[in-house]
């Protein structure tokens, strides 16, 4: 399965979800949708696995309502992609970042990922009980 595509249509979904699409108003690069889509973009143009300095440029400020569900199913598939990575956990790595940008529209405290989806999980609880289990239904559901 490519999770990377189920990524972008689901950034794609949100993206078109929100009032300011399509407007002079949509800031693209302060929005947490946006900032994931730049990640992706960034990533396949330079095929760079790591953007230096890149969670200084997580938005901080985005006060957007997001879809829960919307949003566990795009941190399920960062997730799997994670769990795919053959290197080691770098908290500047591409995945790390857009996953640290979707969980900000949902969480206000930043949760570390041990590198498995269990401790993830257990760690996202502790903060939100249900974006933790909206994650671990899509996490299932993905094959």
């Amino acid at each position: 399965m490519n999770y990377l595509n189920n990524l972008e249509k689901n950034l794609n979904e949100a993206c078109e979800e929100c009032n300011n699409y399509g407007t002079e108003k949509c800031k693209s690069r302060k929005c947490s949708i946006g900032f994931a889509q730049y990640v992706i973009q960034y990533t396949k143009e330079s095929s760079l696995p790591v953007l230096e300095g890149g969670e200084k440029l997580i938005p901080k400020e985005d006060m957007r309502y997001y879809d829960m569900r919307n949003i566990a199913n795009g941190v399920a598939n960062i997730c799997k992609l994670c769990k795919e990575c053959n290197a080691n956990h770098n908290e500047e790595c591409i995945i790390s970042l857009i996953r640290r940008s979707l969980e900000n529209t949902q969480i206000t405290e930043q949760v570390s990922y041990p590198g498995n989806i269990l401790g993830y999980l257990m760690n996202i609880s502790k903060e939100n009980p249900k974006f933790a289990e909206l994650i671990k239904q899509e996490y299932e559901q993905l094959s």
